[in-house]
């Protein structure tokens, strides 16, 4: 997180309200009892490997980073910008915490939901299959990747994952919702 961040803030109905932000100096609005409701984009990277088993990108939290140092976390993800929209914002997040490129094309739409009181999530796929593994840490949030097999992912999250996707069902059930119907399942 950058604290100089202003964050764009929703309505209850999930649409931005023009020009209102929040400052990310605040911390996140559920931790200050506030009601403002802000917006992350969320990206799982996926390939299919060479032995045919279906991959996600999950990335380690840098030692230096405020929050949950050390622990895996999805592929990219973060808060949307003021004035940013979903798609915008799921990009640079990618750019800044992995170091790739995007295109809001191959962004794949999996679900939208109140994370909590204070927070809409907005879920994307993308599919790197054949686009190599040059990822870049440039802003220190990040120290490492790691692709895990998907029939390796339910472990992995429980064992190694920050402590919001240990337990977080629905996000995970929504990705693999989203893989059954484009037949990856």
């Amino acid at each position: 997180m950058h604290h100089d961040e202003i964050w764009q803030v929703y309505a209850p109905n999930g649409e931005p309200i023009s020009g209102v932000g929040w400052s990310a100096e605040l911390a996140n609005p559920e931790e200050t009892g506030d009601e403002t409701i802000v917006g992350v984009a969320i990206v799982f990277l996926y390939r299919v490997a060479e032995n045919g088993e279906l991959e996600f990108l999950w990335q380690k939290r840098s030692a230096i980073i405020d929050r949950y140092p050390n622990d895996w976390d999805i592929s990219a993800g973060g808060h949307i910008n003021l004035g940013e929209s979903v798609v915008e914002g799921a990009v640079r997040e990618a750019r800044e915490e992995i170091g790739v490129e995007i295109n809001i094309n191959d962004l794949n739409f999996v679900t939208m939901w109140p994370f909590n009181k204070n927070r809409f999530a907005w879920i994307y796929a993308v599919d790197w299959s054949g686009k190599g593994d040059n990822f870049h840490f440039d802003d220190k949030e990040v120290s490492e990747v790691k692709w895990v097999p998907l029939s390796e992912m339910e472990e992995f999250r429980k064992k190694y994952a920050k402590e919001p996707l240990k337990n977080d069902r629905f996000t995970f059930e929504a990705l693999d919702g989203w893989l059954r119907i484009h037949g990856y399942l």
